[in-house]
């Protein structure tokens, strides 16, 4: 295809989409094409999606049991503690995201489990189905399982809190002049919740850390009525714990505070930070022989789908492999480096917000390549696909196409398959 015509076409297609993010300021984000799987290759990834998504849920229960001392030796904020119980859902979770390399032989291995506030919402459940129209291909993306997910949520919440009257509900995330994508990823979050849900930038939202002779200890609206389900699709648990009002207040903390007091409930639930933490990988892998915690089928598939995962790179340097080191908390491939057999690092994230974090030590498997189109012409890059679990289930699937580690800057393509 002609490169000018190209670039038209997609100019004039996501033209219709204002309230999408196909550009940003230095990046040709959403890819004017679909990536091709088979339906075979769609399956299997959910059967994939689906048993881990079990086991890590196993897990992930674990956290319960420890004591202080283990969990400062996972990697777990000690300002976790109080809160780390504090789980209302039915799963720790109500959407999460797998990312999986579909390796040139044919092989299916998870990378890592986005497990608190993934994104990529509004481009698999929305933009998908788009492109798939747009070049005759089969959407493999259910919304509804999604929809019966955020449901499922509020009436868990409603349930913690005790009440049975209409609750005040809120999203919460940043203005679309402080992150456009951001914005826009909840404000799509917010047109799937099928009951009335305010939105609120998280700076405007007030918070009484304890009773006045006026108002109740509770979390507010800029016009003080009290929140009682707040959704936070953007705001992970790992960035409320630090945040600090200008005052010097702990007011994350404060927050998770009146949801152990049951004066609020917030969704994803406290727990599902355990769920964000790749110390997981670790864990099981560690155990993955183990026949009292997994069943037969899961013992498969753990050795089938993941990567040996490792606390030190001992393992990798012994035997001459290739290996990658992350930190158990990262976003974007931030902080993440690539090493050679030997400890030779060959390649590093170009930003390193993460480096006071535990570090897991991880198989390095090499990602496929495919060629895309851009405004200046062909490139050959990497790609992964992510795949969304919601209601328990296996439901999205979107491809994230960008360098040898997939930072902020990579692209994203729709998938879907033919008939």
């Amino acid at each position: 295809m002609d490169n000018n015509f190209h670039n038209h076409q997609r100019e004039v297609f996501y033209s219709k989409y204002k309230n999408f993010f196909s550009d940003f300021a230095n990046l040709e984000y959403a890819l004017f094409d679909v990536m091709d799987l088979t339906k075979e290759k769609i399956d299997e990834i959910k059967y994939a999606s689906t048993i881990l998504w079990q086991i890590f849920l196993k897990v992930g229960k674990q956290y319960k049991h420890l004591t202080e001392e283990q969990l400062l030796a996972l990697g777990i904020r000690e300002e976790m503690y109080p809160y780390i119980q504090l789980d209302y859902l039915q799963q720790q979770s109500i959407l999460a995201r797998f990312d999986f390399i579909c390796t040139e032989d044919g092989a299916i291995k998870c990378l890592e489990l986005n497990g608190e506030t993934p994104f990529l919402i509004q481009e698999t459940f929305g933009m998908n189905e788009q492109l798939c129209q747009h070049f005759g291909y089969i959407n493999p993306n259910d919304i509804n399982a999604l929809h019966k997910s955020l449901s499922g949520g509020l009436f868990a919440a409603m349930q913690y809190l005790d009440i049975s009257t209409k609750p005040k509900i809120v999203i919460t995330g940043k203005t679309a002049d402080e992150d456009f994508e951001e914005y826009c990823q909840v404000q799509f979050v917010r047109g799937c919740l099928p009951f009335e849900v305010e939105y609120v930038p998280i700076a405007d939202l007030v918070i009484f850390s304890s009773d006045t002779s006026e108002i109740a200890m509770g979390l507010y609206t800029p016009s003080m009525e009290k929140i009682d389900i707040l959704y936070r699709p953007a705001h992970p648990i790992e960035f409320l714990i630090d945040d600090v009002a200008p005052d010097g207040d702990r007011i994350g903390l404060q927050l998770l505070e009146l949801v152990k007091d049951r004066k609020l409930a917030i969704i994803n639930p406290p727990a599902g930070y355990v769920l964000q933490s790749k110390i997981l990988l670790w864990l099981i892998w560690e155990r993955r022989d183990n026949k009292l915690l997994f069943n037969a089928e899961e013992r498969t598939a753990i050795q089938k789908y993941m990567l040996p995962t490792y606390l030190s790179a001992e393992t990798f340097t012994k035997s001459n492999s290739p290996y990658v080191k992350k930190p158990v908390y990262s976003r974007e491939g931030n902080t993440v480096e690539i090493y050679a057999g030997d400890g030779t690092k060959t390649n590093a994230s170009a930003y390193t917000h993460y480096d006071d974090n535990l570090f897991i030590y991880q198989q390095y498997e090499e990602m496929p390549a495919i060629d895309i189109t851009l405004k200046d012409g062909v490139h050959t890059k990497k790609w992964l696909i992510g795949s969304f679990m919601a209601d328990n289930q296996a439901c999205g699937l979107s491809c994230r196409v960008g360098n040898q580690i997939t930072e902020w800057d990579s692209h994203w393509l729709a998938v879907g398959y033919k008939d």
